[in-house]
């Protein structure tokens, strides 16, 4: 019972804040309100960023399972970039010059960023294969549900259905790369 409660209270507490579209009190977004603006722009860097995973193939070789789980991962963040950017004229329309993240949050992402860079370099064999799928574990997740977030908050309804394709698109992608982090039982076969 107690493990129950425990674990009910878990979840409620990471619940979404997110539930309707982000209107002002007349219902039209304020040209002010940049929240939507921040959004997007992270959305769109970390698709620019995804959009190269793949070239580390050109010195990295993994197995041809994970090889193709990263041209796919490329393609959709470059398809999904591609489809979102023609969008953002609005109305209302979106900027993307800024994330708005306070600096010592992008200096932590550059900092992490480039550890696992170097890491991702340094690694080999099952190695590197191991950490380029944790590395698009994370990666994959979080932009599945930074875009379903802008889905929810985007008064804008071809916006909201790009988004909402693009969260499933890296929903699946990331359940693939689950799949490729699956850890085989430890000892012999069964006979």
């Amino acid at each position: 019972m107690l493990l129950a409660l425990a674990g009910s209270s878990m979840l409620a507490a990471c619940q979404p804040t997110l539930n309707a579209p982000f209107p002002a009190a007349d219902g039209a977004m304020d040209a002010e309100d940049l929240r939507l603006d921040h959004g997007y722009a992270l959305l769109l860097d970390l698709l620019a960023d995804e959009s190269k995973v793949a070239d580390i193939l050109a010195i990295k070789s993994p197995s041809e399972p994970t090889a193709v789980l990263l041209r796919d991962i490329s393609a959709a963040a470059k398809a999904g970039e591609a489809g979102l950017r023609p969008l953002l004229s609005g109305p209302p329309a979106i900027s993307t010059e800024t994330t708005g993240l306070p600096i010592i949050e992008t200096d932590a992402r550059n900092r992490i960023a480039n550890r696992e860079t170097v890491a991702l370099l340094l690694a080999g064999g099952d190695s590197f294969e191991r950490r380029i799928l944790l590395t698009q574990d994370k990666a994959c997740g979080y932009l599945a549900a930074l875009a379903a977030s802008l889905a929810t908050a985007d008064p804008e309804s071809d916006r909201r259905e790009r988004l909402e394709a693009l969260s499933s698109t890296f929903d699946r992608l990331a359940a693939r790369v689950r799949d490729r982090l699956e850890v085989s039982p430890v000892g012999p076969p069964a006979a």
